[in-house]
């Protein structure tokens, strides 16, 4: 069992190899990289029969003494909300590849960069102690900023705020490290970092650190605008798609980090987290009614969720977890989705000069798909993610009846943001005269989304009906 466990951390650097030794301009780097990820989904899949999905506590673990002087004891492991986090990222990244244009296929860098952070955040999510977690922590600011770098096309501007505010966090996040480290005379595992006992003054250090350092991953005021201004000048739909992973990197952390009996020393970082979560829901919802790309409205969708998200990890209870994770599955394989076909719509308005309406209006298939991950966006009750936010939002309600109303107000918004657009799409297309011949989508990329819906709805009945267990 461990052994599969280490063949899932190490397969993505496997692939890295491979890709290295790929000739240029082919399209073999992008083969290595979709087998990699098919590969390690039957790996997560067979890891996944076998685990407890009734226990919070890390499973599966694999341990070895590094520098046993030093008391470096090197552990990953694995539970249930893991792994359905980690198999919804490598869905989602091959919905991007799959998607992607042919050029971007050939280009061997990119393959190689985006496999690279798979192998970081494969090991961020399967880290058992705090070392190995900072590490893989920090690796993952490299591949990313070299992706946004050299195929984002972001103004420099933007692309320093996006290193510094990324550089803030792993530099806010060490000497959190280094405390534990030197209260436990060793490395720690995650599972016991809640139950350590620290004076006010310390706790107080250690918390706003682990705070700061996870919260400028996640777009809360003031760190919303690091990646609206990078998300703006994005278009790769794959780095837009890796760029949307960073928020899941923060608020894993805050899963693992957060007591669920708070302590006296960060009891007033709770008002202030919900605070700032709740002013950015609203304003993101409210500029996303102003602004005309619906590139923005998918952003808008994502923030206002993954501060929802955010909300529900603070609450002092474990039960909500899995319904997090369900959540979490289902939104970042829907985001994808639209990504990966408003990028498609886009390039044909722009190729053929003409606007959404024209394009949907005269492609039946890609205007059926599109509209169906739009409604799931917006709450149609036909996946796990309309379940799973309705006992999330039901538990803030029960906590703060305040901050509920205020969540259920910006998610009203985003709804009707995503409603008003397609209308104005639809509405629009009945008079939209066809410019030329535009291409549908193939059969073979509508049955591709076909199964991707089938993924959704099956969850609607049972979020884990992939799983075959006694």
């Amino acid at each position: 069992m461990p052994a599969q466990l280490i063949l899932l951390i190490i397969l993505p650097l496997i692939g890295c190899l491979f890709s290295l030794t790929c000739a240029k301009k082919t399209q073999n780097a992008y083969n290595v990289v979709l087998f990699t990820l098919f590969s390690n989904i039957f790996v997560m899949l067979n890891l996944f029969s076998k685990l407890d999905i009734q226990s919070s506590s890390l499973q599966l673990r694999h341990s070895y003494e590094w520098i046993k002087e030093f008391g470096l004891r090197i552990t990953f492991g694995i539970d249930a909300f893991s792994i359905i986090l980690l198999l919804g990222i490598y869905i989602s990244v091959i919905i991007a590849l799959i998607g992607l244009k042919q050029k971007d296929k050939n280009n061997k860098s990119l393959m190689l960069l985006a496999l690279y952070f798979i192998w970081n955040i494969t090991g961020f999510f399967c880290a058992g102690d705090i070392i190995c977690f900072y590490t893989f922590f920090a690796g993952m600011l490299l591949p990313l900023f070299m992706l946004v770098g050299l195929f984002g096309y972001s103004q420099k501007i933007s692309l320093y705020r996006f290193f510094i505010y990324n550089f803030i966090g792993i530099i806010a996040l060490l000497p959190a490290v280094i405390i534990l480290y030197k209260f436990f005379n060793g490395n720690v595992m995650l599972s016991e970092i809640t139950f350590v006992n620290m004076n006010k003054r310390i706790g107080m250090l250690v918390w706003f650190a682990v705070c700061l350092s996870f919260v400028s991953k996640i777009p809360v005021w003031p760190f919303h605008y690091w990646i609206s201004a990078v998300i703006s000048g994005l278009k790769n739909p794959l780095v837009y798609v890796i760029v949307n992973l960073s928020p899941l990197v923060g608020i894993y952390g805050f899963v693992r980090f957060w007591p669920l009996s708070v302590p006296e020393s960060i009891e007033i970082l709770v008002p202030i987290i919900e605070i700032f979560s709740i002013i950015t829901m609203i304003f993101i919802a409210l500029i996303a009614f102003v602004n005309q790309m619906f590139f923005y409205k998918i952003f808008s969708y994502t923030t206002i969720y993954y501060l929802l998200f955010l909300l529900a990890v603070i609450l002092p209870t474990d039960i909500l977890k899995m319904n997090i994770a369900y959540s979490c599955f289902i939104f970042l394989i829907v985001t994808a989705s639209l990504i990966i076909l408003d990028s498609e719509i886009k390039e044909k308005c722009d190729s053929l000069n003409c606007d959404y309406s024209a394009v949907l209006h005269h492609s039946p298939k890609c205007a059926t798909v599109f509209c169906f991950f739009a409604l799931i966006a917006m709450g149609l009750p036909v996946s796990s993610l309309f379940w799973s936010n309705f006992v999330l939002v039901s538990a803030i309600f029960r906590q703060n009846f305040t901050v509920g109303v205020m969540v259920m107000f910006s998610l009203s918004m985003t709804a009707v943001v995503l409603m008003n657009e397609l209308l104005q799409m639809f509405t629009k297309s009945e008079s939209s005269p066809k410019p030329i011949k535009i291409e549908d989508i193939s059969n073979r990329e509508l049955i591709f989304w076909i199964f991707v819906i089938l993924i959704l709805v099956l969850s609607f009945f049972n979020p884990l009906w992939f799983l075959f267990q006694e």
